[in-house]
């Protein structure tokens, strides 16, 4: 009802046509609002009607089939939810002194207005009063059969041809007329357009501004990335990290090759498999994988690095760009080689220290078994001690070799015997004894109590010592992190208690792990403190997080929403098509987008534009999807308004255009009879600029129309041929400044819509001609290549850039350069539009100031 006094609304309503606003209570149908020309047609003498039944408002009964005709023509509008235009009837209505009535004729076309959930909530009527029109035709079928029998008697007078002179003066006083507000309404048109033109400016702004983010996020990352453009691997925004995984600095990498950068790929399996990513679209994910890498001094390096190639797509699907993630392993993979060969080695010292024991034993038995053999024994006991202490130092070696350090304690004494290694770990002097609590003294504090109850475990109940802590050494203030792994020994007769075993230093690992760890917090202070819904799932399709955004436009808390219980929110329209767009994404591991409406905590829909890109682990396994969803209800409601008020708009050009389109044909069949060549000739540019704006107003009702997803594609086998060769003949009788040819080598025959593709056709001819000078050629051709057809249309006009190629496909955009040509940037837009649900495609192949050639091929 607030819509009725908006200034929009009044400025649109309040025309020469007489309009009615009824609400859609049927049988009631209360009278909303109507304008001053229905006041004044009706000759109502300043009766408000506002609010009172239409029946209530004309009661009285004197044309009872005008009101049965309304009647029911009311109640088919709100069932069907289409415009109606009834046929003439007559009504009787009051005279202008209001004492009598007076019979007329009236046309009246009904207009649904739909609510947010798609039923009818008003209806408009254009009421049209035909009583001039009709009794105009009469006297004009009676002027006609007059002059006709005058005509037969050879009697007709110059008082009679000057009656007939004036009456084509009226005629064309009404046809000026028409023109006016034919004029008026290409202005109200132009201001929709200026309007369209900055909805669409600021929603490239936001995505200007999101591809900023995007650049920012790949910048401040702690990972090292980049992006790859195009089949040529265009180097674009690589972060500082990958500028130092590549020894290369910005200027030596953004916009070249990768291949140019690094000419040593050629060799390796990185080109191929970007290629097979731009080919499937599929993510490519590899770990610990080797790569030589040239610096420019001439050296060469082998690192390790575990990598993923991910596809971004653009809007229709294909792969643009691959964003390249590479994080450098190459220290973790030299470590843990050496530790395995360290491991291996103190496996096999560990080994001959138990062969050797199992010696020392037998050799203790024979000891005591017999004196005689003690001289023996002495040098077997010798021997296997030098082989011991052979070992012994082959292990330190080995542990010092592999960044490990290791320890014993004298249980007794709390002495450390540590090595070298160890000693730097702890910042201790190279010589010298060390004692337990100049160990602990460099511990962080809070992790003593840890370490007391880890060692008393070891030592008390035999269990494995193995403990993380930081430390500050004492050589500098920086903290370490080290990893103490040890056992217990018991002590014997002969010797106290020992606690040995290995230190190693973690620090670089933590500081991963940490790192991880505040990717991870940053993820979620960013996901709970954004308007945008975030969503994650899980490898099995079931949700498991929802931010703060989703509970607070649901009003459900997380815990109710995980799995798939928020697919109950969604509106029973939308779940089926929105669940099989995102299961058909699942199954291929791709990112998906979809719309649907979603019930918030009002009890309200609201529509919902998701977008999921797929993650995957380092090993390349799949891991789910994150979602990321934004409210566009606002933006659905402005594109459902702005397509009924161009169908509405559309619908009404129509009618003056049908009625001037009559007359000028009255008028040219006068003219011929009277061989006025003056007339013929300026009717016939008249009806030449009618059929330009009849094309116009299509144009605009079947972009309402297929944004509506009411432009049906009805396919029938045709012929090809037939079809072009009309498309030019039509062109050749509307215009006369270029020569048309036509070359088609073979009989072809498609399954298509043909009017939609005449359309196309027609679009690009009428192009071709708009966009080239007079006196030049259009060539149009078509010839089959595999299993598609492909037509063409080239002109020698003044061509088109690259830029604007690329966009000249789009709802309403036009070149720059060329705005003084009249159009409004739809008619390409519905002939891509048209070809692609044939499942076809359409470019254009152009250079500037050498012509365009416009194509399209369809299957056959």
């Amino acid at each position: 009802m607030n819509d009725l006094n908006s200034p929009l609304f009044k400025a649109i309503f309040e025309t020469d046509i007489p309009r009615v606003v009824l609400k859609a209570n049927a049988p009631d149908f209360t009278i909303l609002a109507y304008n001053q020309a229905y006041d004044d047609s009706t000759h109502n003498h300043g009766r408000n009607l506002t609010g009172l039944s239409l029946w209530e408002a004309y009661p009285d009964n004197d044309s009872p089939v005008a009101k049965m005709l309304l009647s029911e023509g009311l109640l088919t509008v709100t069932r069907d939810k289409k415009n109606l235009k009834l046929p003439v009837f007559q009504y009787q209505i009051p005279t202008t002194e209001g004492s009598q009535k007076e019979d007329s004729w009236w046309q009246i076309e009904i207009i649904p207005v739909l609510d947010a959930s798609g039923e009818v909530d008003l209806l408009i009527t254009n009421n049209r009063n035909l009583t001039e029109q009709i009794l105009s035709e009469r006297k004009l079928n009676s002027s006609l059969k007059r002059e006709e029998d005058l005509n037969m008697a050879l009697a007709e007078t110059h008082e009679e041809l000057a009656a007939s002179n004036e009456e084509l003066q009226a005629s064309v006083e009404e046809l000026l007329s028409a023109n006016e507000a034919l004029s008026q309404s290409q202005g109200d048109l132009e201001f929709l357009n200026i309007e369209l033109e900055e909805r669409i400016a600021l929603r490239t702004k936001d995505l200007e501004s999101n591809r900023h983010l995007l650049e920012n996020i790949i910048q401040t990352t702690p990972v090292a990335m980049t992006l790859l453009r195009g089949d040529d691997l265009i180097i674009e925004h690589p972060n500082p990290h990958m500028l130092h995984i590549w020894q290369r600095s910005r200027e030596q990498t953004v916009g070249r090759k990768i291949t140019d950068v690094f000419p040593e790929l050629h060799e390796q399996q990185f080109p191929a498999l970007l290629a097979e990513v731009f080919k499937t679209g599929k993510k490519i994910a590899m770990p610990e994988v080797p790569v030589d890498i040239s610096h420019t001094d001439g050296s060469r390096k082998l690192i390790y690095v575990n990598f993923s190639y991910d596809p971004i797509f653009d809007d229709a699907g294909k792969a643009e760009y691959i964003l390249a993630t590479v994080i450098d392993i190459t220290e973790i993979v030299e470590n843990r080689k050496l530790l395995e060969t360290n491991r291996f080695d103190l496996q096999v010292i560990g080994e001959e220290l138990a062969a050797s024991n199992e010696e020392l034993a037998a050799t203790n038995e024979e000891l005591a078994a017999t004196n005689e053999e003690l001289q023996e024994s002495q040098e077997n006991l010798f021997k296997n001690n030098e082989a011991l202490s052979n070992a012994e130092e082959s292990l330190r070696l080995a542990l010092e070799s592999g960044n490990l350090g290791t320890y014993s304690v004298d249980l007794s004494s709390r002495k450390f015997n540590i090595s070298a290694r160890a000693r730097e770990f702890y910042g201790l002097e190279p010589d010298g004894d060390v004692y337990w609590n100049e160990i602990t003294a460099t511990v962080v504090p809070e992790y003593l109590p840890v370490i007391e109850q880890a060692r008393k475990d070891a030592i008390l109940n035999g269990l494995p010592y193995d403990v993380q802590y930081p430390i500050v050494p004492k050589s500098g203030n920086q903290i370490r992190w080290i990893r103490v792994v040890g056992k217990s020994i018991s002590a014997t007769e002969a010797k106290s208690g020992k606690f040995i075993g290995v230190i190693i230093d973690i620090t670089q690992e933590v500081e991963h792990r940490n790192e991880i760890e505040e990717s991870e917090r940053r993820f979620r202070t960013m996901a709970e403190g954004t308007d945008v819904l975030i969503s994650v799932g899980d490898e099995t399709g079931d949700a498991v997080y929802f931010n703060q955004a989703w509970i607070d436009l649901t009003g459900i808390e997380m815990n109710k929403l995980l799995g798939t219980q928020w697919t109950k929110l969604i509106h029973p329209e939308d779940k089926d098509l929105f669940w099989g767009v995102y299961l058909s994404a699942f199954e291929k591991q791709i990112p998906f987008t979809g719309e649907f409406r979603i019930l918030n905590k009002e009890g309200d829909y609201r529509w919902l534009l998701a977008k999921g890109p797929p993650r995957f682990n380092e090993d390349g396994s799949f891991e789910g999807y994150i979602c990321s969803c934004i409210d566009i209800t606002d933006l659905k409601r402005d594109e459902q308004r702005k397509n009924d008020f161009i169908g509405m708009v559309s619908h009404e050009l129509k009618t003056p255009l049908t009625a001037i389109n009559g007359f000028v044909q009255v008028l040219q069949s006068k003219a011929k009879k009277e061989s006025n060549d003056y007339f013929l000739l300026a009717l016939d540019k008249t009806l030449n600029q009618i059929r330009k704006m009849t094309t116009m107003i299509n144009g605009f009702l079947n972009v309402s129309r297929l944004e509506s997803a009411q432009l049906v594609i009805q396919k029938a086998e045709f012929n090809l041929n037939k079809l072009l060769a009309e498309m030019v003949e039509e062109s050749d009788l509307i215009q006369y400044s270029h020569t048309i040819t036509l070359s088609v080598k073979e009989n072809i025959t498609i399954n298509a819509d043909r009017d939609k593709i005449g359309n196309v056709i027609s679009n690009l001819l009428s192009n071709a001609i708009k966009y080239s000078a007079a006196g030049t050629v259009v060539h149009v051709s078509c010839n089959i290549t595999g299993n598609e057809v492909t037509v063409s249309v080239a002109d020698q006009g003044i061509g088109i850039s690259g830029d604007d190629a690329k966009k000249l496909f789009q709802r309403y955009y036009r070149v720059g350069s060329n705005q003084t040509i009249s159009g409004f940037g739809i008619g390409l837009y519905l002939s891509a539009e048209i070809v692609q649900r044939h499942g076809g495609k359409i470019w254009v192949e152009s250079t500037e100031g050498e012509g365009s050639t416009f194509l399209f091929s369809l299957p056959l």
